[in-house]
């Protein structure tokens, strides 16, 4: 019985574990379509679940409260889901992710594409130059950022601007990597903002 006592002091005293939300995968939909959200992955324990997505026009979020909600594309655009999940003790975690909901009347051929989206850091093919910003720490700060949690990662992601087209796709490009490995998402920030 004895042995037995230090064993359970040692399980009663373990410390909790805050909350850490997980949305899930980034997506590109048709419009139209309706997409699976799932948070159940986000670690905690007794959490509840509290879906967003902005912008709020265009697409339409069921079951918001629940890990497993739903989205409806119904204006093509990318739009940033956020899941923030809180325990009883009210410790609370967010995440984003993303889904980009392209009209299928409106898709281009491949050969209609530019360089940033067919040379993409992702695409493997590496176009020289990219998307430049003026502050000279944007490259150390993307690969800090690159080291660290998927949180982390898409904090950094919505840093950049977002104002015009092409600085938009490659806040999305950066998002569109969240679930890489460190070295890929490295490998992203030499190509967008290294010399």
């Amino acid at each position: 019985m004895l042995r037995l006592l230090p064993a359970l002091l040692l399980v009663s005293c373990a410390a909790e574990v805050p909350p850490s939300a997980e949305p899930g995968d980034p997506r590109v939909l048709p419009l139209g379509a309706v997409a699976a959200l799932d948070g159940s992955y986000s670690e905690g324990d007794d959490l509840s679940f509290a879906w967003s997505v902005e912008p709020a026009e265009g697409a339409v979020l069921n079951d918001a409260e629940s890990p497993f909600a739903t989205l409806t594309a119904e204006a093509p655009g990318f739009y940033t889901l956020r899941l923030e999940v809180c325990d009883a003790a009210g410790r609370c975690d967010v995440a984003e992710t993303w889904a980009r909901v392209d009209d299928p009347a409106s898709a281009r051929r491949i050969t209609d594409w530019g360089i940033d989206e067919f040379a993409s850091a992702t695409s493997g093919a590496g176009a020289p130059g990219g998307f430049k910003d003026d502050e000279d720490d944007l490259c150390q700060r993307c690969r800090e950022a690159a080291k660290g949690t998927s949180s982390q990662w898409v904090s950094f992601c919505n840093t950049l601007p977002k104002t015009t087209s092409d600085e938009r796709s490659v806040r999305g490009s950066c998002q569109s990597i969240n679930l890489k490995t460190s070295q890929e998402r490295d490998n992203w920030c030499f190509a967008k903002f290294c010399d």
